[in-house]
């Protein structure tokens, strides 16, 4: 009896000891405070950042994902109840829109292209374009370099011209100075063939010779023709005492003053496209269209060049109290035509009406490395007035700047061209629009998100323009509209 007492007192003592001790274990366990960190949201899981590099800082939020099961507990980039949207820079006292701070700024370079849907709006289209960019480009948005991507072709060889030169300067060593007349004479001509990677001093040397030779052969009058080309083409060009006689040194020193003489001429250059570079021996005057620019009567080496466009060169004549015209037109390389075709096929109101990026869109993006894609396509209106749209895609979000109506009136101010580019600067940014998964069926996963109306209601507060989140992406790699097949 005893025993049996002694058993049931110990399975009592344990039935009653058990759940008191597993709870006063989770009691235990449940006063431990977690870390101190802002609060988690339940989200689903981010696909892998489209970045190379892998830097996920400018991955916009994730709305939704093909496995709805699969949620986690991660910090969000902004609360739920402020959804990341492009937001329009706050104007700072001087009355110019601040650029956002480098930590809402989206990564990613900025293409533009300005189409015209009709022929008689391509000029404008091409001055809507530069407008454009040098607003974007003096605000510090990042844009493609077409330069880089469309690098210039190689330099022309001057080894024929080198060789012709030195043959002449043997057998003027050698006192045939008939022989080295004919060789100097064919080697500036070589040289000012290609007037883009001549070196002035290179050819201010062959005139040289040139004029010494013609006066060993008793051609007084071509040898100061040759010496004042040499004073044109180098000013800092002098005969070397050692190399030259007497007779050679006067002559030079009376061509050089007859050229400082001579009334200067003017040079104008007009390029199309327009804002190309002009280089005089090798110094950069300005860009088109260049007026009224002072120079020295004689042959110069005009070189125009704009990135992605093949350079036009060529030796001009600056006649003497004179102005002289230089009109460039500037053919694209076939990288760069490529890319504008899409372009022009990404900018039709069809492709504008999408609610994905158009294929061509997106190949632009991929040829130049860029982000954004932005499109301005010029029109003329009802009344006969040039207008334009506008319209710029994140194609790492399908976050969309729509809706950018660009008046081309002179002195349109409320919506002209800068009002435009402020827009495409705040889009770019602002705050990173979010970015919809990839794969599977989002949609039905984003209407059930109360922020994803938050997000679209307040996309709409974007100045003019609206931003819209497309939800969904086209698969594959771009259409290329030159080949027929992907990329370019």
């Amino acid at each position: 009896m005893t025993t049996f007492r002694r058993t049931s007192l110990l399975l009592a003592f344990m039935l009653a000891t058990s759940p008191a001790y597993g709870q006063s274990t989770r009691k235990k366990q449940s006063s431990k405070k977690p870390p101190a960190t802002s609060q988690p949201v339940k989200t689903t899981k981010a696909p892998p950042a489209d970045d190379a590099d892998g830097d996920e800082s400018d991955e916009p939020r994730v709305f939704g994902s093909p496995n709805e099961d699969e949620e986690t507990s991660v910090t969000p980039l902004v609360s739920p109840d402020a959804p990341a949207v492009a937001k329009p820079a706050t104007p700072s006292a001087s009355g110019e829109p601040a650029v956002a701070s480098a930590a809402v700024t989206a990564s990613g370079p900025v293409a533009l292209f300005a189409v015209a849907r009709t022929s008689a709006a391509e000029e404008a289209a091409v001055k809507l374009e530069d407008e454009l960019l040098s607003r974007l480009k003096a605000s510090g948005v990042a844009m493609v370099d077409l330069g880089a991507a469309f690098p210039p072709s190689p330099p022309a060889s001057l080894t024929r011209a080198d060789t012709l030169f030195e043959q002449g300067r043997t057998d003027y060593d050698n006192l045939d100075p008939e022989s080295a007349e004919a060789k100097f004479l064919a080697a500036a001509e070589a040289y000012t063939k290609h007037p883009a990677e001549l070196s002035p001093e290179r050819l201010a040397k062959a005139y040289l010779f040139l004029g010494a030779s013609r006066m060993l052969n008793g051609d007084s009058t071509g040898a100061q023709d040759a010496f004042k080309r040499a004073v044109v083409a180098d000013p800092s060009t002098t005969p070397d005492a050692a190399l030259f006689g007497q007779d050679v040194l006067k002559s030079f020193d009376q061509a050089r003053a007859d050229v400082k003489a001579r009334p200067a001429g003017t040079l104008v250059v007009e390029s199309k496209p327009a804002g190309a570079s002009v280089l005089v021996r090798g110094q950069e005057l300005g860009v088109t269209p260049l007026k009224g620019v002072e120079m020295t009567a004689g042959q110069h080496p005009v070189v125009v060049s704009l990135p992605g466009y093949s350079a036009f060169a060529q030796y001009t004549e600056v006649a003497s109290a004179k102005s002289t015209e230089v009109k460039a037109t500037l053919e694209p390389t076939p990288g760069l035509s490529a890319v504008r075709d899409a372009a022009v096929h990404a900018s039709t109101e069809q492709s504008f009406e999408r609610d994905t990026p158009p294929p061509e869109a997106r190949a632009i993006g991929e040829r130049l490395n860029a982000r954004y894609v932005v499109l301005a396509a010029v029109a003329r209106g009802d009344k006969g007035h040039l207008k334009a749209e506008l319209q710029a895609w994140d194609l790492r979000s399908n976050a969309r700047l729509r809706g950018v109506e660009i008046a081309l009136t002179p002195g349109a101010k409320k919506n002209g061209p800068d009002a435009a580019a402020d827009q495409v600067r705040a889009f770019v940014n602002g705050v990173a629009a979010p970015r919809v998964a990839e794969g599977g069926n989002s949609f039905s996963t984003l209407i059930k998100r109360p922020w994803f109306w938050a997000v679209v209601g307040g996309a709409a507060a974007v100045t003019a323009g609206a931003v819209y989140v497309a939800t969904s992406q086209d698969k594959g790699r771009p259409f290329n509209p030159v080949s027929g097949g992907v990329g370019f």
